[in-house]
């Protein structure tokens, strides 16, 4: 069988089928369902259950031995699913529990023998669940033997006492185990769905490998084919997005049902290959999903030229600093400033904002004189070539730093873009706070305003690369993230530290923030996303800020700030964050702490672990 397509170069959709025995033909049984085109079958490695859960554990396959199938199918084609019982509950006795322990470790050994393509764990009875993850996570540090290590959690679990929330279930259980990488959730699609949509956008955050649709779940549509109810066919679509496997269960075997079972196949495949497709910006952004990178120091170092080409590409910015160069222009001549008008630019980088400026002068019809100030000498070469290229005759440029240089004269206009994912995080304050003596009293800083902003943000992919460093240091380290599979448990984005120029009193930029969040629904928080928004000039801004955020623009992705230790927090209760921008003579940095739920250290003091060099 072959794998859905999903259309140019994108992830491919590989469906398999759930089977309730592996009969005695397995060859037979794996043709027959590559012949109805599925990728991959779910089998149950292990008979039935014994009658009585105590004593000594007697392993007996469901398949003879590993000799019903060839090594290379069983690791390509074949996901093992382990007995249903393995959980005894905490009320289990001794005896019960030494049983359900001993069982999972010989089946787990078996499995990994046959080398599976995938192991599935039965789902656990309910959130109290240590017993069977203790037994688990003793397994996993002696070295499991497959590509992955699911664990079958329905959506919605039916328990004495009503229905439990699979998202609690499954929360408690990485706890337990914890947090441990290799762990993955088979999502089981259940008839009824949480109550609202915050608790399944929850889930695309998880490391979801497969989701199971059971045929139960269908509903028949008018021309008697079996369809998904809207909300379900959405969360499917949504999930679709993280490149999920879908294994579709309880289809018969009866006499010709061949033709009926196609149906819920070809429904699925329908469905992946009717998503929207790709924007030019969304294939930029996908080799960066939840990737971390250090954010750029381009004060302390210089950029290279591949860089400066990706920044430079941006559709958007620097038509908005166009946009907001002009109106600064027209309000000067409308105030009847004598020309020449004065622009500084500041980091000119290879000139994108020279070539703003010019623009915008003339289409003001303005006389202009621009110096350009860039510290960075192999950009110094770029620029005095373009400027003879393309006739730059009204520009100067300069290969100096803008905190040390002397300016012929004072500036009407000073235009920089010094901004980071997190605003002031490439030290722009100190940049214009150096740069502003060589402007005229009345003269115009662009931009003129940025904000930074935070709100809380569920991601255990992330959390756990910054884990995999094993080290405090990377933990106390802010990173530039285009966050995908990823959740946000408050819809509150809030504001954090502002920055205004021309800062005229030179008043510090260290800054201090308490904010507070309150989250929707229960979360697991494994830090903070952060943006800024910056206001240009008389209304044109440029954003990264959700609330305002700029369409089109990728000059910039998020900032995220890890947590230490993920913190629980139930909805409604209050989640206190702090917030310090620091500095000293050498360096800038930033701490952060949580003070309720429950108290965090606070991370990077003294900048020990993660600063901006001057």
């Amino acid at each position: 069988a072959m794998p859905v397509s999903g259309g140019s170069g994108e992830q491919a959709l590989h469906v398999g089928r759930e089977y309730d025995s592996a009969g005695d033909d397995l060859r037979g049984l794996l043709q027959g369902a590559s012949d109805a085109k599925f990728d991959f079958v779910v089998i149950p490695l292990f008979g039935k259950k014994p009658a009585a859960l105590e004593g000594e554990y007697e392993l007996l396959p469901a398949t003879a031995s590993d000799l019903s199938a060839d090594s290379k199918t069983w690791s390509s084609a074949v996901v093992g699913t382990l007995s249903e019982w393995l959980d005894p509950g905490p009320d289990a006795s001794q005896k019960h529990r030494d049983f359900c322990r001993e069982a999972l470790e010989k089946e787990l050994h078996w499995a990994s023998h046959l080398g599976v393509y995938g192991i599935l764990l039965p789902p656990p009875l309910s959130t109290r669940c240590e017993l069977y993850a203790a037994a688990l996570g003793r397994r996993m540090l002696g070295g499991i033997c497959t590509t992955q290590l699911m664990v079958r959690i329905p959506l919605v679990r039916e328990c004495t006492g009503g229905q439990v929330d699979g998202w609690q279930v499954w929360n408690t259980f990485r706890m337990l185990c914890d947090h441990n990488v290799r762990l993955q959730v088979a999502l089981e699609l259940t008839a009824d769905l949480p109550t609202s949509e915050r608790e399944l956008e929850r889930w695309f955050a998880e490391p979801i490998r497969a989701v199971i649709v059971p045929a139960d779940i269908f509903l028949t549509n008018k021309q008697g084919f079996p369809v998904l109810s809207k909300r379900h066919k959405t969360f499917l679509m949504e999930l679709f997005r993280y490149r999920v496997q879908v294994i579709i269960q309880g289809l018969t075997d009866s006499p010709g049902a061949e033709a009926e079972n196609d149906k819920y196949l070809h429904y699925v495949a329908r469905l992946f290959q009717g998503r929207p497709p790709l924007t030019s910006q969304e294939q930029f952004e996908l080799p960066y999903h939840d990737y971390l990178q250090a954010p750029l120091q381009p004060l302390q170092d210089d950029l290279e030229s591949q860089t400066y080409e990706t920044f430079e590409k941006d559709p958007v910015k620097y038509v908005q600093y166009e946009e907001a160069i002009l109106k600064c222009f027209q309000d000067m001549l409308a105030a009847g400033k004598p020309q020449p008008l004065a622009a500084i630019v500041v980091g000119a980088g290879r000139g994108p904002l020279v070539c703003a400026v010019r623009s915008a002068a003339e289409r003001a019809k303005a006389d202009v004189k621009i110096w350009a100030v860039e510290k960075n000498p192999n950009a110094v070469i770029t620029l005095k070539h373009r400027a003879k290229l393309e006739g730059w005759n009204n520009v100067e440029i300069i290969g100096q730093d803008m905190r040390f240089w002397d300016a012929p004269g004072a500036a009407d206009l000073l235009v920089s873009e010094l901004l980071g994912s997190f605003g002031d995080n490439e030290l722009s304050p100190e940049c214009l706070d150096g740069a502003q003596r060589f402007l005229a009293k009345d003269g115009v800083c662009i931009p003129q305003r940025y904000i930074s902003s935070l709100t809380p943000v569920t991601s255990p992919k992330l959390w756990n690369d910054v884990k995999n460093y094993n080290d405090v240091a990377h933990f106390e380290t802010a990173y530039v993230v285009k966050f995908h599979q990823a959740f946000y448990p408050s819809k509150e984005i809030k504001e954090c530290f502002t920055f205004e120029h021309p800062n005229w009193e030179l008043s510090s930029n260290d800054r201090y923030a308490e904010i507070e969040f309150t989250p929707e629904v229960d979360a697991l928080v494994h830090g903070f996303a952060g943006y800024f928004h910056c206001d240009l000039y008389a209304g044109h801004s440029v954003s990264i800020c959700p609330t305002t955020y700029s369409e089109g623009m990728f000059s910039w992705f998020p900032i995220y700030f890890p947590l230490k230790t993920p913190v629980f927090i139930r909805e409604g209760q209050t989640l206190r964050s702090h917030w310090w921008r620091c500095h000293n003579d050498r360096k800038v940095w930033y701490e952060w702490a949580v003070s309720q739920p429950t108290p965090s250290p606070v991370h990077n003091p003294g900048g020990r672990a993660y600063h901006v060099g001057k």
